[in-house]
């Protein structure tokens, strides 16, 4: 389509995938990252294998990454404004020394993703304090290297992974499930197994969200197959051990509130997901809402998950909520689709309003 253009900001799979379906529909994009690559988070964190089928991420991230080869990127960049000028937007990038670049574009798509939970800001838990106490985004890094070892260099023999850090926890502000970190840990627990077959893994938690078709293909399967552990516990503390061995303390709620005081060579914190620094910037410069727990508000959740409250901005991935990377692959097609839409057809849906009869 000549002369129209699209802006997607962030390159993960939620933008590198409605960057694609653009390309493929003869629209112009101008693709906008903050990093010096294309692939945001699982490419910035190296993430190893993907939940639930246990396929390298490479797989899936690369051939997005290819197929966005048709854009115009503008990297180590960011939108510093957009504002309003005919049907579409006048958008200023800037650069990393400082220099600004306009682009006129009819319609935008934001996805620029999440970060993960900072476990520093669980100060009980000691991340950043106690050796070989790591989280789940650092273990992503050492799988993917071949590097799982302890601070000694050897390969753990006793492993524990610690559920909900970071979410689901009203001390830190996050009061939501962040959704993937259960099949995260469990996917990393069968990992450590099967590189590290005599390993003990144990994963502590309140309860268990390996949802929909992960139930047998990780919770199940991890058991059955691989010998992981669950313990259903409170946590209160972690200690440094003999030999920088980390001592767990706390309860286990399933046997009458048992104290448990267990040592193991590494502890896994599975951090969350939260709407990053890089995220806000984009929503306030773009002049866009958020929902209560902090993340970009969809004009309609339900209805309208992809279009945001402002008419020609459009929303894909971890920018509205925690999403798995099959979740954001399709936001970003959705994304596209609707700005296609919006740009051939001038099509900007707007929310059911029902009227409440009171009796």
């Amino acid at each position: 389509m000549a002369g129209e253009k699209v802006l997607v900001i962030g390159s993960g799979p939620a933008g590198l995938s409605a960057t694609k379906e653009l390309l493929n529909m003869g629209v112009d994009v101008v693709l906008v990252e903050k990093e010096s690559y294309l692939g945001g988070t699982p490419k910035k964190l190296k993430y190893s294998l993907l939940f639930p089928e246990l396929r390298p991420a490479s797989e899936v991230i690369d051939p997005l990454i290819k197929s966005a080869d048709g854009a115009k990127k503008y990297m180590e960049s960011i939108v510093e404004s957009a504002k309003p000028e005919g049907k579409g937007f006048v958008v200023t990038i800037k650069d990393k020394t400082g220099k600004t670049t306009t682009e006129k574009v009819s319609a935008i798509i934001a996805a620029s993703g999440f970060e993960h939970f900072d476990s520093r800001r669980k100060y009980e838990y000691g991340y950043g304090i106690i050796p070989n106490i790591y989280q789940i985004s650092d273990v992503e890094r050492m799988l993917s290297e071949n590097k799982l070892v302890t601070t000694k260099g050897t390969p753990p023999k006793r492993v524990a992974i610690l559920l909900c850090v970071g979410s689901r926890d009203a001390t830190v502000g996050n009061t939501y499930c962040s959704r993937v970190c259960c099949a995260v840990s469990v996917k990393q627990a069968m990992e450590i197994k099967q590189r590290i077959p005599d390993a003990v893994v144990h994963i502590y938690y309140m309860d268990i969200r390996t949802y929909g078709l992960m139930e047998d293909k990780l919770y199940w399967r991890s058991q059955l197959e691989y010998r992981v552990g669950f313990i259903r516990g409170r946590i209160s503390e972690f200690m440094r051990g003999p030999n920088d061995t980390v001592i767990i303390k706390g309860e286990d709620t399933m046997n009458l509130n048992r104290a448990l005081v267990v040592p193991y060579d590494m502890v896994i914190l599975a951090n969350g997901m939260e709407l990053g620094l890089g995220s806000k910037q984009v929503a306030k410069a773009l002049g866009l809402e958020f929902e209560e727990h902090g993340f970009v508000k969809p004009l309609d959740p339900d209805r309208l998950p992809v279009q945001s409250t402002r008419k020609g901005i459009f929303l894909a991935g971890a920018i509205t909520g925690p999403k798995t990377i099959a979740d954001s692959i399709t936001e970003g097609q959705a994304a596209a689709m609707k700005a296609y839409e919006y740009i051939t057809k001038g099509v900007w849906e707007e929310p059911v309003k029902v009227e409440v009869v009171k009796h």
